[in-house]
């Protein structure tokens, strides 16, 4: 784990290094999020002068639920996004032999390889987001709660990247799966907001098809509210499942890919 964690800050530093030049895209980047999160709470603030509560979720709740998922994207474009919507290519072009040959997981590398620096504006953001939520209010946040709330958000991280994972690794059976990632993204855009606002199958699409309602909606519940340790185990188990389900269906891709020397 020293290792990874070594060569991850690695990545970074070096993506840090080749991206420092354009300055100016920081800036974009930083402008460009504060203005997507600040058009979300505008619309909202307009709506809550006509009610106290959105399908159950209080303003700051929601607003709070807009930061988890800046957060979680943020995260997930900073390294893993990039690097897996590239994988296909590299499956279909036989370019994944330059990663195969490297000394260490082939996975970890084709997940973590690059990085986009620049995201890490969106990280900012939301956890500053969340620490304000929690800070003005502190007397509605207990401690159990906010544990289960780093818990869930772990798993919200590991859950989405393994769904993008799922992507890439197709391309080993179907070729360039890019349109995959299009469809996913679309949909995930539907987790910035409660899932009690969509209509039942929806809703159920949302948190079992396509789990993307756990990304933020569920830490955030859980930390204004709380879960029940059933519901918290449950999670926990499907999300183990899913992280080894991810290995084997890229130790299979890894068994039908045809290098470019062969």
């Amino acid at each position: 784990m020293r290792k990874k964690l070594a060569l991850v800050f690695l990545f970074f530093r070096t993506s840090l290094m080749t991206q420092l030049p354009y300055r100016v895209n920081f800036l974009t980047q930083a402008l460009s999020s504060l203005f997507y999160f600040a058009s979300g709470v505008f619309g909202l603030r307009i709506v809550f002068q006509f009610t106290d509560s959105l399908a159950g979720w209080t303003f700051v709740e929601i607003i709070t639920l807009l930061g988890v998922y800046q957060l979680v994207g943020g995260a997930l474009s900073l390294f893993v996004m990039g690097n897996l919507e590239a994988l296909p290519d590299k499956v279909v072009d036989g370019h994944l032999d330059e990663t195969l040959l490297l000394p260490e997981n082939a996975q970890f590398l084709s997940s973590f390889g690059s990085c986009n620096v620049w995201a890490i504006t969106d990280i900012i953001l939301g956890v500053t987001v969340i620490t304000g939520a929690v800070f003005f209010h502190f007397e509605e946040v207990v401690l159990l709660h906010f544990i289960q709330f780093v818990l869930l958000l772990s798993c919200s991280l590991i859950i989405s990247y393994s769904f993008r994972m799922w992507i890439g690794t197709l391309s080993f059976w179907l070729g360039r799966t890019g349109g995959g990632f299009v469809l996913f993204s679309s949909i995930w855009t539907m987790g910035k907001y409660p899932v009690n606002l969509y209509p039942p199958m929806i809703k159920w699409l949302l948190y079992t098809l396509v789990p993307v309602g756990i990304v933020a909606a569920v830490p955030t519940y859980a930390l204004f509210h709380g879960i029940s340790w059933v519901q918290l185990m449950g999670l926990l188990l499907l999300t183990c499942i899913i992280s080894v389900l991810t290995k084997f269906l890229w130790m299979k891709g890894l068994g039908r890919y045809s290098s470019a020397t062969s």
